[in-house]
């Protein structure tokens, strides 16, 4: 093989393998933080997977289907980037990862019990939409400008807009999670509609503040503020995003105050472990002490012991604030198993 040839292809793999791990590492930290953030009832694994693997892959897929079959027969220019990117890009990749959050909910809602859940979800779709496509963008600027093209691509879009999607998909998720929460009808109907709109509004000013910015001949001041403005507004939807999530990890700390406190005046939950039930710190530290002694039978059941705990205390409130007496079963099956459980502990 010549060596020039030899050049060409090491280069080649080396923008690979560079451009795959700027694009995938840093999501697959964020997707880690925001799963751990979800401390009370932790998600099936198979669904985490799921939802990156949707964003990642047939999310992708049918939006560059959709993106190509809408393309506008105009001439390129700005207004065509302006209705590509603000409008056809937008709709089409929120309504792609937007799909999986529909059959989640469709099929497996019994597991969306706070709007943090809908958030995780939505967000894990972001992410894996966010790692493909920066993988794309990251391997085509290598191939164009080089390795230091690629490392100045990654600190904009894996930097400053590596959040970006799951922002916008987060909104989604967030909606859908108030409408299953929700006993109004109106509400129901609503905040899909209204998360989804959301998600696709940020995106679209994202999109065509920066197709704006790669037209305009504007000055220095002027490109520098518009683009912090889309920074901005990138991270003011993500604490955005974050508060209402985070509004539903308090509402679930709510849930399990109330709902277990009766559990324990029936007799059936000790009152050490009703506290380490609603407290992440005690059950971390109280499950750590077992491992660090090296106990791991004693770290898996408590683990257990918590989790039907929790389980229990979120089926008495769909129960009870949303009228599902469905749950009548399942929450006499969970009461029983906790009284084992503790029965076992003592």
């Amino acid at each position: 093989m010549p060596l020039a040839v030899y050049d060409i292809g090491f280069e080649r793999r080396s923008v690979c393998g560079l451009a795959f791990s700027l694009a995938y590492l840093p999501v697959l930290l964020y997707s880690l933080f925001v799963w751990w953030l979800d401390r009370y009832e932790k998600e099936p694994k198979r669904l985490i997977f799921a939802a990156f693997f949707w964003g990642m892959l047939p999310a992708v897929v049918l939006a560059v289907l959709a993106e190509v079959a809408l393309e506008p027969p105009i001439e390129e220019g700005l207004f065509r980037d302006l209705i590509t990117g603000s409008l056809i890009a937008p709709i089409a990749e929120e309504t792609a990862k937007g799909l999986f959050l529909l059959l989640l909910f469709w099929f497996q809602r019994r597991e969306i019990d706070s709007l943090y859940d809908g958030f995780l979800y939505g967000s894990l779709v972001g992410f894996g939409f966010e790692a493909a496509e920066n993988f794309l963008y990251l391997i085509a600027a290598g191939e164009e400008g080089g390795q230091e093209a690629l490392l100045g691509l990654a600190l904009i879009r894996v930097g400053l807009f590596g959040l970006s999607h799951a922002v916008f998909t987060g909104f989604a998720g967030l909606g859908l999670a108030a409408a299953r929460l929700s006993p109004h009808r109106v509400l129901r109907l609503v905040a899909p509609v209204g998360g989804w709109g959301t998600g696709v509004a940020l995106h679209a000013f994202h999109n065509g503040m920066l197709s704006v910015l790669g037209h305009l001949e504007a000055s220095t001041e002027i490109t520098v503020l518009g683009f912090l403005s889309v920074v901005a507004a990138n991270w003011m939807g993500l604490l955005m995003v974050l508060l209402l999530a985070s509004w539903g990890l308090y509402r679930e700390r709510m849930w399990i105050t109330r709902y277990l406190r009766e559990e324990v005046n029936a007799g059936i939950l000790p009152e050490p472990l009703y506290r380490e039930c609603r407290s992440v710190w005690r059950r971390g530290v109280r499950r750590w002490q077992a491992l660090l002694r090296g106990n791991w039978r004693e770290w898996r059941r408590l683990g257990h012991l918590y989790g039907v705990a929790v389980e229990l205390a979120f089926r008495k409130h769909q129960r009870e604030a949303l009228g599902e007496t469905r749950w009548e079963p399942e929450i006499t099956r969970l009461r029983e198993e906790l009284a084992r459980l503790t029965q076992r502990r003592v």
